[in-house]
């Protein structure tokens, strides 16, 4: 009982940071298919199967970055390959598993998608729910040129030094490719710390600091650097969209009713640069 009282004074502080923040939901933003910009979508699909819903509450954009999609089965076609189908777009799909999976990830693009890569992701003992992670890039022929992209899912309840291994693949993917490059998905950082992976201590803004540093070492920003929530709960902010020789000329944050984490969209060009 008394650890449990501890641990609940400790978050105390964590909650009510989270119950004080101003919470946004950004406007509509329309696909830009005209001149050298593009708009970008990421969004945790949260496992969701059914596919009109998806499509229904999704916003327009030329390029989708899906983490969370699900397989049934090996020999079926992914959650993502579905959504593809019905809008008639490119993909690419990777997964950890090679049967049914709920840790799929997913590049769905407008453009023509070249140059595929899958990464692995080293596994860490989270002690329960301790889930396999891979990192999937490919290239894409925009109107910008081509771009190259990395979709990552990052762990939950690890620290900084073990996130930033985790984009280890992803930095690497990007010093191999001269042109702009565009990281996004979900990052899971968490404003805690954590004890054996196990014991949540606020630090509200600790991760994302972390890899927003690690990020800019790298020639990477974010048109995303004001704190808003992307997960419903405790206003947390897990989701980002980095980029390097590209300008977001609008970024917004939109809640959509099937995932509990908001869907990021960016419109980005090459112009200026």
């Amino acid at each position: 009982m008394l650890i449990f009282l501890t641990l609940g004074l400790a978050l105390l502080p964590g909650a009510w940071f989270y119950t004080t923040q101003a919470q946004n939901v950004a406007p509509v933003v329309h696909a830009a298919i005209d001149g050298p910009k593009f708009t970008v979508l990421t969004l945790n699909l949260a496992k969701v199967t059914e596919i009109d819903q998806i499509i229904r509450e999704l916003r327009p954009a030329d390029v989708f970055l899906f983490q969370e999609v699900v397989r049934a089965d090996g020999r079926l076609p992914s959650v993502a390959e579905k959504i593809a189908e019905k809008l008639g777009l490119q993909f690419q799909f990777a997964s950890p598993e090679s049967g049914a999976t709920g840790s799929g990830i997913a590049i769905l693009s407008r453009f023509k998608l070249s140059n595929p890569a899958t990464y692995g992701v080293k596994p860490i003992d989270l002690v329960f729910r301790s889930r396999k992670r891979v990192l999937l890039g490919a290239t894409a022929e925009t109107p910008a040129g081509p771009v190259r992209i990395v979709c990552a899912h990052l762990d939950t309840r690890i620290n900084p030094a073990d996130r930033l291994r985790e984009l280890g693949p992803a930095m690497d993917d990007a010093k191999r490719f001269d042109g702009p490059v565009l990281i996004g998905g979900d990052f899971n950082t968490n404003d805690m710390q954590w004890v054996s992976h196990v014991v949540p201590v606020p630090w509200p803004g600790w991760q994302a600091t972390r890899v927003r540093d690690l990020m800019a070492q790298n020639g990477f920003y974010t048109p995303f650097k004001d704190r808003r929530a992307t997960f419903d709960h405790l206003g947390m902010q897990l989701d980002w969209i980095f980029l390097r020789k590209l300008a977001a000329t609008r970024a917004d944050i939109i809640p959509v009713d099937f995932s509990d984490h908001h869907a990021l969209v960016a419109v980005v060009s090459t112009a200026g640069l």
